[in-house]
């Protein structure tokens, strides 16, 4: 009896930690897609066609045959998605969740169909506070207020696009809403610069970018909220004449949004504003203003301002959506320097259009956890010529359709 009994009590912690393992929850989810689209006209594109930006320009043959009057056809499926999630366990006193996500869309067009890490963070709740760490989406992207459009992509260039890795805290404002700063820096939704879209430009500065978001619930289905943030490039370590240069770049970006929910539909409006917008996915960037004597570059940012709205109902075996947004390329806060070659550097989206818009309906048909969907949208793009002030003159519209089909399931 007294050897059984000190078995037992030797087995207490092995039987409160198999008590503690059996809480943690584990859950696979995901979908797959399959997609058909045709495209009008030729595209500025990403991912096999799937992800639209604007109609290409026109370009001429000998003959005065635009090379981009031609219709285009893309099928995949580098959307189908895993995520693997955790929750159940406790760290610091806070309730703790932890999610891996992938797809097949690659990091860049070439690796299209391969695997990438879309999300992988860490997050602790507290009774007020919540702390965040891993990639996630950039604060810009508003969880609560995107286009709900079929096309991947979420409304690009028309509203931002990203995930960085990052630290944020958030505080909870009763049951209002929240408020929460974060420090940022870029994986895969690089800025560009004089050697391409490349991460080092951010951590060749060696600050972090820092974002802050607000959002309140003014009524009940009625919200508001507002982001911003400021981030630091370099783009060169060394400058044109061979010599070790610590110019920096910075800029800002900012957004205001609402939401309007009723028992059958869902609305949401939002605006940006911003300098050096390459890194969402919009139009814009930055470009050398001087050239100093020792050869170091100065800097000078190109603002975008760009609106959009997205109506969807929500009840029933088939809903009906509508998308439209709209897009300004504002110019250049400084003179961009030049030389007998043209520009001396130009790091922009897009430089030589003045603004894009698109519009389109969408239809999407439920039965379990399949969804069909179909989307028509009319995307149009007016190309010109760069002036120095970064703005773009004689512009000329160019417009394309995309019809499209979708199969998502579930699971």
């Amino acid at each position: 009896m007294k050897k059984l009994v000190v078995i037992m009590l030797g087995l207490i912690p092995f039987i409160s930690q198999a008590q503690k393992i059996e809480e943690i929850k584990v859950k696979l989810s995901g979908f797959v897609s399959a997609e058909a689209i045709f495209d009008s006209r030729k595209t500025v594109n990403a991912r096999e066609g799937d992800v639209i930006l604007y109609p290409a320009p026109k370009t001429y043959d000998a003959n005065g045959s635009d090379f981009n009057d031609r219709s285009e056809l893309f099928m995949t499926s580098i959307h189908s998605r895993l995520s693997f999630g955790l929750s159940g366990f406790e760290a610091f006193g806070a309730k703790g969740t932890a999610v891996i996500q992938g797809d097949f869309v690659g990091t860049n067009n070439e690796r299209a169909g391969q695997f990438r890490l879309r999300h992988a963070f860490v997050k602790l709740n507290w009774e007020k506070d919540e702390l965040l760490v891993g990639k996630y989406w950039h604060p810009m992207f508003v969880t609560s207020c995107y286009p709900d459009v079929l096309h991947w992509g979420g409304g690009l260039p028309f509203n931002v696009l990203g995930r960085a890795p990052q630290f944020r805290y958030t505080r909870k404002l009763g049951t209002k809403g929240y408020a929460f700063i974060s420090a940022l820096s870029e994986m895969d939704f690089k800025s560009t610069g004089p050697d391409g879209a490349n991460v080092k430009y951010v951590q060749q500065a060696g600050i972090p970018e820092f974002s802050g978001q607000v959002k309140y619930d003014l009524a009940k289905g009625f919200s508001l909220g507002a982001t911003a943030g400021y981030k630091f490039l370099k783009p060169m370590v060394v400058n044109s004449v061979g010599l070790k240069t610590d110019e920096l770049l910075s800029s800002y970006q900012m957004n205001a949004w609402m939401t309007l929910k009723t028992s059958k539909l869902v609305w949401n409006l939002q605006t940006i504003y911003g300098q050096n917008m390459y890194n969402f996915v919009m139009l814009g960037g930055y470009g050398v203003k001087n050239v100093k004597a020792n050869g170091d570059y100065e800097y000078t940012n190109i603002k975008t301002s760009s609106i959009w709205s997205d109506l969807r109902t929500t009840t029933g075996s088939v809903h009906y959506g509508f998308f439209a947004g709209y897009t300004k390329n504002l110019g250049a806060d400084d003179d961009l320097a030049t030389n007998t070659d043209g520009f001396v550097g130009l790091y922009s989206r897009g430089s030589n259009i003045d603004y894009a818009y698109q519009f389109g309906p969408r239809v999407e048909v439920y039965s379990g956890k399949l969804m069909i969907g179909t989307q028509a949208l009319y995307t149009a793009a007016a190309y010109g010529t760069t002036q120095v002030n970064g703005k773009v003159s004689n512009a000329e519209e160019v417009g394309s359709v995309r019809v499209s089909i979708h199969f998502k399931y579930k699971f």
